[in-house]
C-alpha cells in the first residue's frame, strides 16, 4: 500500500484560493512554501515518486501553457476535465509491435511514494502514440516516436468545480529548493490572471496538395473494392501553412477551446519535437473500473443550416455503409474480451461547428480488470481512421500517404490502475517554427466520388486553419 501523508495544515477551500484580498494571498504563499518545503524533505527520503500539491483555482489550460513555451508539454482539455502536465519526472518510450505492452509494463515498474499536500486525484501519464510502428521518424514528427508518455513534472488538473496542482519529483531533484519555489510562484500566477490569447501572426501562405494526386488515389481505392480486396480505406491529405512568425501554441489551444468545445482539445509536445494540436470529436475508448465507452464516428456531411441536412445524411446509404463498419468492427473487438456490450441499432447525428457526423455511442463492461491501452491495442486503428481489412488498408496507407506520425492516432491519458481516456488525433496540425502541418481524411468505401471526399477534407481542415487565422 502506498504511503499517503496527510497534510491539514495546508488545507484551506477554493475559495481562499480565488480571494483577492491581499493578507489571503500571503497566507496562501507561506502555505505553498510550507508544503513544498515538507514535500521536498518527504522526496529527499525516498527513491520513489513523492506528489506534492497545492489547491489552485479554475483557470483556462492555455494559462498553464503560455507560462511553460519551450517545455515538453501534453494538455488534454474537454467538458469533463481539464489536465496539462509540464516537464517530465519520467517518462516512457516504446517502439515496434510490442509498443503497447512495454508501456504498460513500464508505468506497473514506476514505484509512486508519498503524497503531501493537496492532493485529490490520481497521477496520471499523459502522451499517445503514432498510427502505426515506424510511422514518426520523419518531420515533422522527430521527437514523438512510435509511442511517448510523461509523468508530468507539474500536473495542473480541474473538473470545472476545483482545481489542484501536483509537482511529481523525486530524490534526485529534491535538492533543487529553490527551482521548485520558482516554477511554482510561475505557474500560480499564471493561474491567477485571465488568459488573453493572442491572433496568430498573419498567414503567408497555404499549400495544398495534388487534387489529381487525391484523385487518382480515391480512384485506386474503389478499384480495389471493386476486386473484393477490401472494403473501406481512409485515405488523408496534408496542407502545409506558413506563418509570418512562430506559431503560438498556447494561443492556438485557446481559440480552438473556444471555437470547439464539443470536441476535445489536445496538444503534445515531447522532448525535441514538434507541437502537435488537435480539436477532435472521437474518443478511441474510456475505461473506468470495467466499464468502457467508445465512439463509432463515421459518415459525414457540411453542416448548413437546414434541418434536412440531418435526416439526408442518415438517409445515405453510402454513409451508413462507412458507419456501420465502424461499428461493427468496435463491438466485434469488445466482444472479443467477453464483455456485454450495448450499441444502438441506429446511429444519431452528431453537430459540430462545419461538419455533421453519424455517432453511435458504445458502452461495455468487461468481465475483469484490463489496463485502457490493453483495449488501444485491440481497437486502434478502427476502421473509421485505417479501413477494413485492417492490414490490407494500412499497408495500403504506408505504401501511399506521406509518414502519418501521429495523425489519426491515439492520445490522451492513463493512471496507476489502468484506468484513463484516449482520443483519436483528427483535426490536427503540428507547429513546428512559423510552420504548420496539417491533416485530414475521408472514409472511401463504394460509390465514393473523389471530388465529394475531397470537400470532406476540406471541412475537415477547417477548424485547424480557422484557429490559425487563415479561414473561417
Amino acid at each position: 500500500m502506498k504511503d499517503i501523508v496527510h497534510d491539514p495544515d495546508v488545507r484551506h477551500s477554493d475559495a481562499s484560493v480565488r480571494h483577492s484580498d491581499a493578507s489571503v494571498r500571503h497566507s496562501d504563499v507561506r502555505h505553498s512554501d510550507a508544503t513544498l518545503g515538507r514535500g521536498l524533505a518527504a522526496a529527499r527520503r525516498t527513491d520513489a515518486i513523492t506528489r506534492i500539491g497545492f489547491a489552485a483555482p479554475v483557470a483556462a489550460p492555455a494559462a498553464v501553457l503560455a507560462a511553460f513555451p519551450a517545455a515538453p508539454v501534453v494538455a488534454w482539455s474537454s467538458r469533463e476535465r481539464v489536465i496539462v502536465g509540464i516537464g517530465v519526472a519520467r517518462e516512457l518510450r516504446a517502439s515496434g509491435d510490442g509498443r503497447w505492452d512495454e508501456l504498460v509494463a513500464g508505468a506497473r515498474a514506476t514505484e509512486l511514494g508519498p503524497e503531501i499536500g493537496e492532493v485529490r486525484g490520481a497521477q496520471r501519464w499523459l502522451g499517445g502514440a503514432a498510427f502505426a510502428p515506424g510511422a514518426a521518424d520523419r518531420a515533422p514528427w522527430r521527437g514523438f516516436g512510435d509511442a511517448w508518455f510523461a509523468l508530468p513534472r507539474w500536473t495542473y488538473s480541474h473538473d470545472g468545480m476545483r482545481g489542484e496542482l501536483v509537482l511529481a519529483i523525486d530524490a534526485r531533484d529534491a535538492t533543487s529548493g529553490s527551482r521548485w519555489r520558482d516554477e511554482l510562484a510561475a505557474v500560480q500566477r499564471a493561474l491567477a490572471e485571465p488568459f488573453a490569447p493572442r491572433p496568430q501572426l498573419p498567414t503567408l501562405a497555404v499549400v495544398r496538395d495534388r487534387t489529381t494526386a487525391w484523385h487518382d488515389g480515391v480512384c485506386a481505392i474503389t478499384d480495389a473494392i471493386a476486386r473484393g480486396e477490401c472494403t473501406k480505406i481512409v485515405a488523408a491529405r496534408t496542407v502545409s501553412v506558413e506563418l509570418s512568425g512562430p506559431a503560438r501554441p498556447a494561443d492556438l489551444f485557446s481559440e480552438l477551446d473556444v471555437r470547439h468545445p464539443d470536441c476535445v482539445r489536445v496538444l503534445v509536445r515531447p522532448p525535441d519535437g514538434g507541437t502537435l494540436v488537435a480539436a477532435t470529436p472521437e474518443r478511441l475508448v474510456r475505461l473506468d473500473g470495467r466499464a468502457v465507452t467508445c465512439d463509432a464516428l463515421a459518415g459525414s456531411r457540411r453542416r448548413d443550416e437546414a434541418a434536412s441536412d440531418a435526416e439526408a445524411l442518415l438517409a445515405s446509404g453510402k454513409d451508413r455503409r462507412e458507419h456501420a463498419i465502424v461499428v461493427d468492427a468496435i463491438v466485434s473487438v469488445l466482444r472479443e474480451l467477453g464483455a456485454d456490450v450495448d450499441a444502438a441499432d441506429v446511429p444519431n447525428v452528431r453537430a459540430l461547428r462545419h461538419v455533421l457526423h453519424l455517432h453511435t455511442p458504445i458502452s461495455a463492461t468487461l468481465p475483469r480488470a484490463r489496463h485502457v491501452l490493453e483495449l488501444a491495442a485491440r481497437l486502434h486503428p478502427t476502421p473509421a481512421v485505417g479501413g477494413t481489412p485492417t492490414r490490407f488498408a494500412s499497408e495500403w496507407i504506408a505504401a501511399h500517404e506521406p509518414a502519418r506520425g501521429w495523425y489519426a492516432a491515439p492520445i490522451g491519458w492513463f493512471d496507476r490502475d489502468g484506468n484513463g481516456e484516449l482520443a483519436v488525433a483528427l483535426r490536427c496540425g503540428v507547429l513546428a517554427g512559423s510552420r504548420a502541418q496539417l491533416w485530414a481524411g475521408a472514409g472511401i468505401v463504394a460509390g465514393s466520388d473523389p471530388e465529394r471526399e475531397l470537400a470532406e477534407t476540406e471541412l475537415k481542415l477547417r477548424p485547424m486553419l480557422g484557429a490559425l487565422g487563415s479561414e473561417q
